[in-house]
């Protein structure tokens, strides 16, 4: 029998972070984070990262730290254990083939503590990627390829791409230049659209997926409610510090938000116009979200508020 998995998914702003605590205290479960920006370490109030403590674990009888956990530390949020947070450096690179390896490795773990997987995000490729098992078999790099696009202005190649995989331009971040590069590239190489380019192989787990369905207009406001409530908290100060560590041009700082307020830290932009801008691009990620989820049949489809309790009580029993 596959193992059992909840899924938590549905666009930026729903309230996926608060369900998934909730059901992971009713049904007894630990959390994974499916964020490709929570994954980075010091970038906590751009990417909405939940608020927690870092526990370190004790020596259980029978067993070592590594045996029961695979890691030193947890991160607890409101008393329910978290995962896939802060695994790496804003400098280090992070693609969905490690995520994939790693979220696989937390399930296990927590299965064997007899407790339920709880999958929590937003970033829809890297929940296909467990959820359908995906090969996720790697195109090399090529140098001369790779330097001839990133030498184009973004517009020009987030048009090529449109033009060569109009499916995946529908949910690629076409504000990421070092995605759409490599997008292209792979493209390019391989003669096949990027997107076409990932085939699911045999599930490993049983998926319960519930999706949070918010209305345009309210989940609009939430976004930016949200965005006002990132700037008092210290958004500025953050990516100050972070641009001042890193710079702007890493991968980590093109994430929504960050590269807006470095616009207005290198006097391209007000705050004003960034904090506006912020909202908007907030707002057009959580439309492609939405794109991407609504394409699955299998998701159940909630709104804030409405109970899960019977809909996960059926699934655990079957």
């Amino acid at each position: 029998m596959k193992p059992k998995v909840i899924a938590i998914l549905g666009p930026t702003a729903s309230g996926k972070t608060s369900l998934g605590i909730a059901i992971a205290k009713q049904f007894n479960g630990e959390v994974v984070s499916v964020d490709s920006r929570q994954v980075y370490r010091e970038m906590n109030i751009g990417t909405a990262k939940p608020e927690g403590v870092w526990v370190e674990h004790e020596i259980e009888k029978g067993g070592s730290i590594n045996q029961l956990f695979g890691a030193r530390k947890m991160f607890v949020v409101d008393e329910v254990v978290h995962w896939g947070i802060d695994l790496v450096d804003p400098d280090e690179d992070y693609s969905v083939a490690q995520f994939k390896q790693y979220a696989e490795q937390k399930i296990k773990e927590i299965v064997q503590r007899g407790k339920l997987p709880i999958l929590v995000g937003g970033t829809g490729l890297w929940l296909q990627a467990v959820i359908d098992n995906l090969d996720l078999a790697a195109t090399p790099a090529d140098a001369d390829v790779r330097a001839e696009l990133e030498s184009r202005p973004l517009g020009d190649l987030f048009a090529e791409y449109k033009r060569l995989d109009p499916a995946g331009a529908e949910f690629i971040d076409r504000e990421n230049k070092r995605r759409v590069v490599r997008a292209l590239e792979v493209t390019k190489l391989t003669g096949k659209p990027f997107s076409e380019q990932r085939s699911a192989g045999e599930p490993k787990y049983d998926v319960l997926q519930i999706g949070l369905d918010v209305p345009r207009e309210e989940l609009y406001e939430r976004i930016n409610q949200r965005v006002e409530e990132m700037v008092a908290m210290g958004l500025v100060d953050e990516v100050r510090r972070l641009k001042g560590k890193y710079g702007c041009e890493i991968d980590a700082m093109t994430g929504i938000g960050y590269r807006q307020i470095c616009e207005f830290l290198n006097g391209n932009e007000s705050l004003a116009e960034a904090i506006q801008a912020t909202k908007q691009a907030t707002r057009r990620y959580a439309k492609r979200q939405m794109t991407w989820f609504k394409r699955d049949e299998r998701i159940k489809w909630i709104t804030p508020g409405e109970s899960v309790d019977e809909l996960i009580k059926t699934f655990l029993k079957k």
